[in-house]
């Protein structure tokens, strides 16, 4: 029953029966503690009196004449609704004073002092006995609680009325409350319903109240941002990805298209175009290396929390002297001013190495010189080529971002090496950053955390 309530309904149940819950255990206690103050209150009254009578009749030669002779007294401190009894050591009665009829409680003797409460009809009556002192007559003292019995019926009236009204205060509370809770939530499912319709650009109206409502609006707007964000990304990368793709085909597809024509019995044409084709698949064949290279990142988790790569000097000294090898005209300048271990596994740090020197070299005008900086958790790659104008740099990292595409393109680059470089620095929580100005050359800085 409840689950199929709305959520504005179930706060207002709740709230109503919360509300109303902790009004009738206040009244209740209230009731209780009241009356329980009242029969303290007489029996306080009684015993005070009790105490009057016993000083009367203390040092005295007690016998029922003089008793009987000192009525006198007991009428003097008798009071409307109640009733004073001295009862002989046979429990009968000697003298009985009372302004109403009180005198059918039965009476008894006892040895000590003794408080009873008798419920008589629609009455109750605090009944007290106690022998007088060093002697067997008893005094007996009864008070009717009627009065108070009316006193606090009349608050059981007030709180019945007062009852109602928490009720429906209660009831008003709970709307008011449940607008508040609901609306924010009502607000995310209406953008929500938005976002089906006109997109995900829809975002919720955050209210200035700095609570938890308003901060779920927040996350849900930051969450639509990046999900935006991603999505556009993706759009892009689908497209640009495409259209990469679609040259290399068209250049396979035209020549395979001229050598079943034509060109197959013509050994120039077959060898010139079996060139240009495994030029094309090597282009493909690097491009899909990249782009499952890039997926297998966006999912991988650096688990390990103590990597640490003791002797990182060794792994960027092999990538140099690698590039040194199929580079012989250009010269690499390694300058280590203090070595320390790096964050990051071997493997990963010569991936990141290879694909900045190898955009030093790409993009390197007539000047082919490459500088490699180390310093502690630093390591800079620095090359004087094309540059990078200054509005791309924020760019540059993203997928298939490229400054001039088709300057690019005959460099060999798909814009995705710095991508790769800028996911493996994320995942090992490091940071790249980049330095450029045009025609002077570039320097791309990688700071590794001391650990992860």
């Amino acid at each position: 029953m409840m689950k199929s309530l709305k959520l504005k309904t179930k706060v207002i149940l709740w709230t109503t029966v919360m509300m109303i819950g902790l009004f009738v255990s206040y009244n209740i206690l209230q009731y209780f503690v009241m009356n329980s103050w009242m029969v303290h209150y007489e029996e306080q009254a009684i015993e005070n009196k009790m105490i009057a009578i016993q000083n009367l009749y203390d040092d005295q030669k007690l016998s029922s004449k003089f008793i009987k002779e000192n009525k006198s007294f007991i009428h003097s401190i008798n009071e409307k609704s109640e009733t004073i009894r001295i009862l002989d050591e046979n429990g009968e009665s000697i003298i009985a004073v009372s302004e109403e009829e009180l005198l059918q409680v039965p009476s008894h003797s006892v040895q000590n002092g003794h408080f009873e409460l008798i419920k008589t009809g629609d009455d109750r009556l605090l009944v007290y006995r106690e022998p007088i002192n060093g002697t067997n007559f008893v005094v007996e003292i009864i008070r009717n609680m009627e009065i108070f019995d009316n006193l606090l019926a009349q608050f059981g009236l007030v709180m019945f009325l007062s009852g109602i009204g928490a009720v429906f205060l209660s009831l008003v509370g709970a709307l008011f409350i449940s607008k508040q809770i609901v609306r924010p939530i009502q607000d995310i499912s209406q953008t929500l319903t938005r976002i089906k319709k006109f997109g995900l650009k829809e975002r919720v109206q955050v209210q200035p109240a700095q609570d938890e409502i308003a901060e779920l609006a927040n996350h849900f707007n930051e969450l639509m941002d990046q999900l935006e964000t991603s999505f556009n990304q993706q759009k892009q990368f689908v497209e640009d990805a495409s259209h990469e793709l679609r040259t290399p085909i068209s250049v396979l597809n035209g020549n395979l298209m001229m050598l079943n024509r034509w060109g197959k019995n013509d050994p120039e044409v077959l060898d010139k175009s079996l060139n240009s084709s495994l030029k094309e698949v090597n282009r493909m064949e690097k491009l899909v290396k990249d782009l499952l290279e890039l997926s297998r990142l966006d999912s991988e988790k650096i688990k390990n929390v103590s990597i640490l790569l003791e002797n990182p000097q060794y792994i960027i000294e092999k990538v140099i002297n690698d590039f040194q090898i199929t580079h012989p005209d250009f010269s690499f300048s390694l300058q280590i001013t203090k070595s320390e271990a790096l964050a990051i596994t071997e493997g990963h740090l010569e991936q990141v190495l290879t694909i900045l020197i190898d955009n030093a070299i790409k993009y390197s005008n007539d000047e082919k010189k490459v500088n490699i900086y180390y310093h502690q958790h630093e390591l800079t790659v620095q090359d004087f080529g094309i540059g990078i104008p200054e509005e791309d740099i924020p760019f540059v990292t993203n997928r298939f971002y490229r400054v001039e595409k088709s300057r690019n393109r005959k460099k060999g680059g798909y814009g995705i090496g710095l991508s790769i470089a800028q996911k493996l620095m994320d995942n090992y929580h490091g940071k790249l950053s980049i330095e450029s100005q045009l025609d002077e050359g570039t320097s791309v800085t990688l700071t590794f955390p001391k650990s992860i």
